[in-house]
């Protein structure tokens, strides 16, 4: 007799059958190598740890590098290390040295000692940093003396703190929920005085808080909103801060979306511009804001003065999406005598040509950037290249037509 088994036991039978896998292998993954360095500190009168990395490219070129400090080092290395990496892929921060500045003890379990160096004894642990942590750096590797420091929570009170007193030791500031309650006016204040000096260096800094902070502690809510709304109100005009609230993360995650997002901010100098519309290119200051742009860029971190071929392509497109057909064909003619082996210049230059309805021209554009890309493309920008080809076929055709 056949039995007809009901849903519920025919759930029961399936959950009990096993998963059978076809094969597990196990591996390690790495993100870096990092150097452990002992210290023994004449200012602290102990022995102090330092956690450096070093940039991939740094054992097989003679340049020097910016370098970024981690105050809590032991805790901050590794996603600094991650996100620095991914940062760098998509030319947002330079190649960085990177510097974690260890706790005495433990994490959580140090007997005071970090509330020690960065609230009580600050002004100690600042000649700590100031006389034997940068030297020892700047001494030991190749560095630009473009310097960044990140702290978190009580780190990005001494950070902050150390901005509005002594900024000449950094360029750049990251302060990720900082606890300054009680102090934030006082730091407003010593930071305009800093600052009050026309030659003053202009200097960036970026700082959060927290969701859960408002729950948490009212205190450090308030002081964090009342030192953004002081800033807002009158800031030193050689400072580039933002401010960030970051909804929906604790005190303790912040500082992974702070990190990533002040490095972003603090290195905007780095960056390529780039422009949606014409009105934004023209208020940066057209091709001389972008020419000013990349000689202060090469002065900061050493690099090629000459505008990148990429950033020139970008812009192109721009021009010709926004109507201004002339500027961007005189700018695809430029590329393609800079870069004559360039697939794109050529795709972009056959786009304006058939814009401006000289068909013939836009054809044999088309079919070079084909030509080009078989060598110098990927795939999937060849077929882009022949998209491009065959919509100008397409509209000769219905030209004809009518």
């Amino acid at each position: 007799m056949l039995k007809i088994l009901s849903p519920l036991l025919l759930i029961a039978v399936c959950i009990g059958l096993p998963a059978t896998a076809a094969n597990v292998v196990e591996e390690s993954r790495t993100i870096g190598k990092i150097s452990r360095i002992s210290i023994d500190s004449n200012v602290l009168k102990e022995n102090r740890k330092l956690l450096v990395h070093l940039p991939d490219s740094y054992t097989e070129s003679n340049k020097a590098y910016p370098v970024l400090y981690l105050l809590d080092g032991e805790r901050h290395m590794d996603h600094a290390m991650v996100a620095s990496q991914l940062l760098q892929k998509q030319a947002r921060v330079p190649e960085l040295i990177i510097v974690a500045i260890t706790n005495k003890g433990a994490w959580g379990n140090d007997a005071g000692m970090r509330q020690r160096d960065l609230q009580v004894e600050k002004e100690k642990f600042v000649l700590y940093l100031k006389n034997e942590v940068m030297p020892y750096v700047d001494n030991s590797y190749r560095t630009t003396g473009l310097n960044t420091l990140f702290g978190h929570s009580l780190a990005g009170y001494f950070a902050t703190n150390l901005l509005a007193n002594q900024p000449d030791l950094f360029k750049n500031y990251i302060a990720a929920s900082p606890v300054i309650q009680s102090g934030e006016v006082d730091i407003y204040n010593r930071l305009l005085t800093t600052f009050s000096s026309k030659n003053t260096a202009e200097k960036s800094l970026y700082f959060t808080l927290a969701s859960e902070d408002e729950a948490r502690k009212k205190s450090v809510t308030f002081a964090i909103k009342n030192f953004a709304k002081l800033l807002t109100k009158k800031a030193p005009e050689s400072l580039v801060w933002q401010y960030e609230f970051f909804d929906n993360q604790t005190h303790s995650s912040i500082y992974y979306p702070t990190f990533f997002a002040g490095m972003t901010h603090v290195f905007n100098s780095y960056q390529a511009p780039h422009f949606a519309y014409y009105n934004e290119y023209m208020e940066f200051g057209g091709m001389r804001g972008m020419q000013t742009h990349y000689k202060k860029r090469a002065e900061l971190y050493g690099t090629d003065k000459n505008i990148p071929e990429n950033t020139l392509l970008n812009l192109a497109s721009m021009l010709r999406s926004e109507g201004k057909t002339e500027a961007s064909l005189q700018l695809y003619s430029k590329l393609i005598n800079d870069f004559p082996q360039s697939a794109r210049s050529y795709s972009g230059l056959g786009q304006v040509y058939s814009a401006m309805k000289q068909y013939e021209k836009s054809i044999a554009a088309h079919q070079t950037a084909i030509k080009l890309g078989k060598v110098h493309s990927p795939e999937w920008r060849q077929g882009l290249f022949q998209y491009w080809l065959d919509k100008t076929n397409k509209e000769i055709k219905s030209l004809n037509k009518t």
